[in-house]
């Protein structure tokens, strides 16, 4: 004998009309509180706003140590000769391969001799090919010397010589036709005058508690020159950065009056301005 299937059943339950009543009415006030939840928080956002940072990053050119290193020894290498080819040629065999010319192109004088003083980088940049070159200032027997060194990179990552130095005049410089952010509008902000007006004289003068008054929480602030007085603001520029710069006058203990420059960064907290960043 088999079971017989079992059939869906449905049931009614009686239910008042009131209870029905109320079970609408509590959906409808659960639909009134959620959107009062969300009109609060749109007044609250109105009234007193998150906080706008006026902090913005600034990408700085990325250098390369190894590669200058590299530039810098090879320069020194090639430019001093003792009367002795063969000592160039020893302290040049690490920068150039057993098939490569061992002194690098340069033919010597029978009784020259070089020396190199101080070497300095003074300008680098990209070639556009993945290269390197760094301009070397060099402080030689012969007069101060500009060479540009190209650096690219070997099989195995590690800086290699690109090709041949080039002796080339000294870097042209742009004069510049204002120092202190003239083309930039002043700040017109009251309070936040009155705030850099106040931290600007106690970080000049290294009051580090006075200024940690007006510093936001992990504010980086880079370390002041001792012994400077602080003498006033000249200008204070707003910047595209968001950033100001700050163009004051400090003198030092033999009364000596210095125009400086630093960029400040600040952050608006709850209609109070503090300050975030602090350097040149």
């Amino acid at each position: 004998m088999s079971a017989r299937p079992s059939r869906a059943r449905v049931t009614l339950q009686p239910r008042r009309l009131w209870s029905l009543r109320v079970s609408q009415g509590a959906t409808r006030w659960v639909l009134y509180a959620v959107a009062a939840v969300g009109v609060g928080a749109t007044v609250r956002n109105a009234v007193d706003p998150p906080v706008r940072r006026a902090v913005a990053a600034v990408a700085r050119p990325v250098s390369d140590a190894g590669s200058a290193w590299f530039a810098l020894s090879f320069a020194r290498a090639y430019l001093t000769w003792p009367g002795n080819p063969t000592a160039q040629q020893r302290a040049l065999s690490s920068f150039l391969a057993p098939t490569v010319d061992p002194a690098a192109g340069l033919s010597l004088a029978p009784t020259s001799t070089e020396s190199v003083g101080w070497m300095a980088i003074a300008a680098e940049q990209d070639d556009g090919n993945g290269d390197r070159d760094y301009t070397i200032a060099a402080d030689t027997k012969a007069g101060l010397r500009y060479m540009v060194v190209a650096v690219g990179r070997g099989a195995d990552g590690r800086p290699v010589l690109a090709h041949y130095p080039a002796l080339v005049g000294p870097p042209a410089n742009d004069p510049a036709s204002t120092l202190d952010g003239e083309s930039l509008p002043v700040v017109s902000n009251g309070a936040v005058e009155a705030v850099l007006d106040r931290a600007l004289r106690n970080y000049i003068s290294d009051s580090s508690e006075n200024l940690a008054a007006d510093l936001t929480p992990g504010a980086l602030v880079d370390p002041v020159a001792s012994g400077l007085i602080p003498r006033g603001i000249e200008r204070l520029a707003a910047e595209s950065s968001g950033s100001v710069l700050a163009t004051v006058r400090a003198a030092d203990a033999s009364g000596d009056v210095f125009t400086l420059a630093f960029e400040v960064a600040l952050v608006e907290l709850h209609g109070r301005w503090e300050i975030t960043r602090i350097g040149p």
